[in-house]
């Protein structure tokens, strides 16, 4: 009798394969024959080899093409007179909305992604509307927070590409089909405005609590060294000079400045260090209690969330050794996270990269460890270095093709930093809480935190600029 696993493994490999190929696939024509080879197949099967494990097999994998075909279908954005993009066209609009994400703080420019709820043209006619705008503010003062309803007035346009960037795939991700480069804003006469929910007092009190945490971080450190520590801890990246940025990216490093599965990995594996004296399977509750407080602390996005759940069965494939369950674990959280937006997997290179790096350590973790014996096991320093070299193997492919060059140091460069980011983001995070209890004693401890993230920096920036250690392509 076939196993259960077989089955499953048919079903989630075949769903994911066929939503992966509808980024390709214009029409649902190629689809539709695929789906009738299949059926063939197991019509062949049924009647002629008489094989019922072969049968269950195929029938798993044409359920799967089918329920991928119909998220695909029913998946697809069409623009209506009632969606703020219908009024996209380059003209100067007001826009009564609410926030519905935390501000996005940079150097020269803040951004608020808005709920609108209703739209006045030129011609003062009042249209309700939905849909997200994401609007730039270019003053950046005041501040706004989740929650608040504002009127923005300014020019109403669609996302387009920039450069080799799909820049308008990527936002369409995040269900965002319209944009408001330069926008005057004000609070809205909330006097027949229903009061913030609870929802919005929970979520404006969480991003409060996380702009004090990255303030205490800008009190102990300076920049660049700062912005760098707010992108381990946070996925903040508000602030790295763009020299930087360019080093990092020649370097081959730049996954380490976004929360992702390898991220949370690394602070899960970390924790679980401390725990040694707890039996492995006793440790998990606190693990699994742990990560849900660090998403709910860094925003609770959508990306924040996939990275928490990512970590999670990064963690379980390190501890257990289970490849098989490991594998299904992911596979399984991969069909979850595409029925509900399976744009993810075609135009957000964080749910490709997070997959990528948990599929290299559950893959690759067991033949690395036995290269790197020689690696103290104390505070789990072994298990994090061979995280972060699995994680990264596995996503060198994709950033290659996202960044169209070949970051020849990379391997080096990646084998140098892996033993300081866990050290640096466990003090980091040490001296923050610590700063902000007595600023002074934060500043003692951030001392080392500051020393190890001047590594990083350094080495990023010697490495970038070794003659032929980037090849474009």
């Amino acid at each position: 009798m076939m196993k259960a696993s077989r089955i499953s493994y048919g079903f989630l490999i075949a769903f994911i394969l066929t939503i992966a190929l509808g980024y390709f696939v214009t029409a649902t024509n190629e689809i539709l024959i695929g789906i009738g080879f299949v059926a063939t197949m197991c019509f062949f099967s049924l009647f002629v080899a008489k094989k019922k494990n072969t049968l269950a097999l195929l029938l798993s994998v044409l359920i799967g093409i089918m329920l991928a075909t119909v998220v695909v279908k029913t998946s697809a954005h069409v623009t209506t007179n009632g969606d703020i993009e219908y009024y996209a066209n380059g003209n100067s609009v007001t826009v009564h909305g609410k926030i519905v994400d935390a501000a996005d703080i940079r150097p020269t420019v803040t951004k608020y992604t808005v709920m609108a709820e209703q739209l006045v043209d030129g011609e003062e006619n009042a249209i309700p509307v939905s849909g997200k705008i994401l609007v730039s503010d270019m003053g950046g003062w005041p501040q706004y927070r989740y929650g608040e309803r504002i009127t923005i007035t300014g020019t109403l346009a669609r996302p387009e590409p920039i450069e080799d960037f799909a820049y308008d795939k990527y936002l369409s991700v995040q269900g965002i089909y319209a944009l408001m480069p330069r926008a005057k804003i004000e609070l809205a006469d909330t006097g027949d405005i229903a009061a913030p929910t609870m929802s919005d007092q929970f979520f404006r009190g969480l991003f409060a609590v996380r702009s004090r945490f990255e303030s205490s971080i800008n009190r102990i450190l300076p920049e660049p060294h700062a912005s760098l520590l707010a992108g381990l801890l946070t996925g903040s990246r508000r602030g790295i000079p763009e020299k930087l940025t360019d080093d990092f990216r020649m370097a081959g490093i730049t996954h380490i400045i976004a929360i992702s599965g390898y991220n949370v990995t690394i602070i899960l594996t970390l924790l679980s260090g401390f725990l040694f004296w707890i039996p492995l399977k006793k440790r998990f509750p606190f693990l699994i209690a742990a990560i849900i407080l660090f998403a709910i602390f860094v925003g609770g996005s959508a990306s924040v969330v996939r990275a928490s759940i990512m970590g999670i069965l990064g963690l379980l494939a390190l501890q257990t050794g289970r490849q098989t369950t490991a594998r299904l674990s992911i596979l399984w959280t991969a069909f979850f996270m595409l029925c509900w937006n399976p744009l993810s997997l075609w135009y957000d290179a964080s749910f490709q990269l997070s997959f990528l790096a948990v599929i290299g350590i559950t893959e690759l973790s067991a033949p690395l460890k036995k290269f790197l014996r020689f690696v103290p096991d104390t505070l789990a320093l072994r298990e994090s270095l061979t995280a972060t070299i699995a994680a990264q193997i596995a996503t060198l492919p994709l950033t290659i093709i996202l960044f169209k060059q070949i970051s020849l140091i990379a391997p080096i460069t990646n084998l140098l930093v892996a033993p300081i980011i866990p050290l640096a983001m466990l003090l980091g995070f040490i001296a923050t809480i610590v700063g902000l209890l007595w600023l002074p004693l934060g500043l003692l401890v951030s001392y080392l935190c500051f020393a190890l993230l001047h590594a990083i920096i350094w080495i990023a920036n010697i490495s970038a600029h070794l003659p032929l250690a980037v090849i474009s392509l």
